[in-house]
């Protein structure tokens, strides 16, 4: 089972979501753990080849599965966009810089690992 790694202030954030909200990324999370696939995942440019974006009403959730016994929440937030259509450029910054922080982190246990 994978291990869920909350990037900055993810998991606080997620915490003031609503409990609908809540519940339904919990239960996303726990199928990512145990590599189930999951409906309505988007890819997530930007962030590697494993990022997705899961929306739960005007909620959303970034993740990642690209590291080996991991999923990397890089950023959960209310989406505020112009016509609700567009994500800020503040969102796709913060996923952007969790997922650098991410890569430098699992490169650094890979390069530990072989010594």
């Amino acid at each position: 089972m994978r291990e869920v790694k909350w990037w900055g202030d993810t998991q606080s954030d997620l915490a003031g979501m609503p409990d609908g909200v809540r519940r339904q990324f919990a239960t996303k999370l726990s199928y990512l753990r145990r590599d189930q696939l999951i409906s309505g995942a988007k890819p997530w440019s930007g962030c590697g080849t494993g990022a997705r974006e899961y929306a739960s009403g005007g909620y959303r959730m970034v993740v990642t599965t690209e590291f080996p016994g991991f999923v990397d929440v890089l950023n959960v937030f209310k989406k505020d966009g112009p016509g609700g259509k567009k994500t800020r450029k503040k969102y796709s910054a913060t996923a952007k810089k969790h997922y650098d922080d991410a890569c430098a982190m699992h490169a650094s246990k890979a390069k530990d690992s072989l010594h």
